[in-house]
């Protein structure tokens, strides 16, 4: 009986040991067929914010590179400067970001996709006159203009006028103008912050628009999608409530 009791236990006892080694070489094959890996490698991280349109050669200053895990580095991570040069950001980077080839393009267009036959045209406007904010890139606009005491007719009712000068431009940039001021000065002082949009314009387009920012105020509707490009005669005081 006390025999039969320690061929059972000492079976017992190697069975277990068995079990434990056969645990240990399945959790090493699942660590290998996951991919964990207990490497290490290095990339660069954004030491301060960087916007977008920024040129490596200008913030080069603030990369710097670092080692890390593989397991946490994209596929697409910059590990050499020179993977950088010429490129600019396509896209605001926070600082403590990884680098990766897809916040910079090769383009000199700065990120922009402008149309074949336009030009990148930037204005300044008011927080109302920008539509608040609401313009996205890809959408279109209206642009209208009012110009007061216009030389060409003298100082009558039609001396003022208000009127749709370009239909359906295409937006390709929106970004908020920096202030002069922090915001809380600027809002103490009843300032808002202006918006910079760039739009795609024909060279002949480009020119009317920049005269109605010269001599005007201009004014952006944004356009509904899918809506044809339209024209208006425009409004003075002899025809503002026809």
């Amino acid at each position: 009986m006390n025999r039969r009791s320690g061929t059972v236990a000492a079976g017992g006892v190697i069975v277990a040991l068995l079990g434990m080694l056969l645990v240990f070489v399945y959790a090493g094959q699942v660590r290998s067929g996951a991919g964990v890996s207990t490497g290490a490698g290095s990339a660069f991280v954004a030491t301060t914010d960087i916007p977008v349109g920024s040129r490596f050669e200008d913030v080069a200053a603030s990369l710097k590179k670092k080692d890390m895990p593989d397991d946490v580095l994209p596929s697409t991570a910059i590990t050499a400067e020179d993977q950088l040069n010429g490129r600019s950001s396509v896209q605001n980077i926070a600082k403590g970001e990884i680098i990766t080839s897809t916040q910079f393009n090769t383009s000199s267009t700065g990120g922009l996709d402008i149309p074949a036959g336009t030009n990148a045209v930037t204005i300044n406007l008011g927080v109302p006159q920008g539509v608040a904010r609401y313009i996205q890139p890809g959408a279109e606009t209206n642009v209208y203009v009012t110009y007061k005491d216009r030389p060409d007719v003298g100082n009558g009712a039609e001396s003022t006028v208000t009127q749709l000068v370009l239909s359906n431009v295409k937006v390709l940039a929106n970004r908020p103008a920096a202030l002069n001021v922090n915001q809380e000065q600027a809002e103490e002082a009843g300032q808002t912050a202006e918006i910079l949009l760039t739009v795609a314009v024909t060279p002949d387009e480009a020119e009317k628009l920049i005269f109605a920012k010269e001599n005007g105020f201009v004014w952006l509707g944004l356009v509904n999608p899918g809506d044809a490009p339209v024209a208006s005669g425009g409004r003075t005081f002899s025809s503002a409530l026809i």
